[in-house]
């Protein structure tokens, strides 16, 4: 299992391929209260964890280090998908996934085009 130095590097780097804000590229190693996951590396896997006020409502577990950079990511980007879609609003009476998810795949696929296809698999019809 990589040190957290390593994987924090690496989610900079792979952010930077699309201007990812550096803030919010960063990993956090214990729980917060508002919500933000944290990493926890054990000897054999990396679980990404999601918990409020001591609740825990979500735990990814995976030994695949690029499935861990791809749960990292893509909340970020997504977010920059949604911001890019609130300054490029044509409608407000048009579906605004029309611009957010082909935005979110084009920010995906620059990072790593495997993640764009699989994004697009789990996104929703339009």
């Amino acid at each position: 299992m990589e040190d957290i130095r390593v994987i924090q590097n690496e989610v900079f780097r792979l952010g930077s391929k699309v201007n990812a804000s550096h803030n919010s590229l960063i990993i956090l190693t214990k729980p917060s209260d508002y919500g933000k996951p944290y990493l926890h590396i054990s000897e054999d896997r990396y679980e990404y964890i999601y918990s409020e006020r001591g609740f825990e409502f979500s735990r990814k577990s995976t030994k695949d280090l690029d499935e861990l950079f791809y749960w990292i990511i893509y909340p970020v980007v997504h977010q920059m998908a949604v911001e890019y879609e609130l300054l490029h609003r044509v409608d407000e009476h048009e579906d605004c996934r029309k611009i957010i998810f082909p935005k979110l795949l084009k920010y995906l696929g620059k990072i790593n085009p495997l993640w764009a296809e699989m994004a697009k698999k789990e996104l929703p019809p339009i």
